[in-house]
């Protein structure tokens, strides 16, 4: 069975990428776990760059889409910072004495990170359940947008490259014949 056109293919994992990062998005927001988190700002990414390859079949359409993205994963990177600046102030302070003048500072920090952490999570989670126009639904509803003209971009270059193949499979044929 042949590979299925490029728009058909690029659009099938996209809906996938689409649909495993709604799903663990809920997950990892309810839970707020760090690794979760992580993770997901990893998928969202990855759903980015696989966007970024149908920009030239949808260029308006994409861009949305990658706002969109480039908006969850700024949101995901800051609380990823948070997390590395709270991880950094721990190991220091296992590593300070409890005589040492540095410690209440180092537990000052530890105690804005916390409440900075627990600020951009809230920031996540809003954007993620934003009242009329939660981010999944719009998400959804760009990426659907973008398909539809990736389709039909990408059915006539398909069939501009049919054609073409069509008369280079011809050429061959003509010049073996005239051996």
């Amino acid at each position: 069975m042949p590979d299925p056109p490029f728009g058909v293919a690029m659009a099938r994992i996209v809906r996938e990428r689409t649909r495993a990062l709604v799903r663990e998005a809920r997950e990892a927001l309810a839970r707020g776990h760090d690794d979760e988190l992580h993770a997901l700002r990893i998928d969202a990414k990855r759903l980015r760059y696989n966007v970024e390859y149908l920009t030239p079949f949808a260029h308006d359409e994409a861009l949305v889409v990658l706002d969109l993205l480039a908006l969850l994963q700024e949101r995901l990177g800051a609380l990823a910072d948070i997390n590395s600046f709270t991880r950094t102030y721990d190991k220091l302070s296992r590593n300070v004495p409890a005589d040492d003048p540095r410690g209440p500072g180092l537990t000052s920090l530890r105690a804005n990170a916390e409440r900075e952490r627990k600020r951009a999570l809230a920031a996540v989670r809003a954007l993620w359940g934003g009242g009329d126009a939660a981010y999944p639904e719009r998400l959804a509803a760009s990426i659907s947008a973008m398909l539809g003209s990736v389709s039909a971009k990408a059915g006539s270059y398909a069939g501009r490259e049919t054609a073409s193949n069509d008369t280079a499979v011809a050429n061959v044929r003509s010049k073996r014949s005239a051996l």
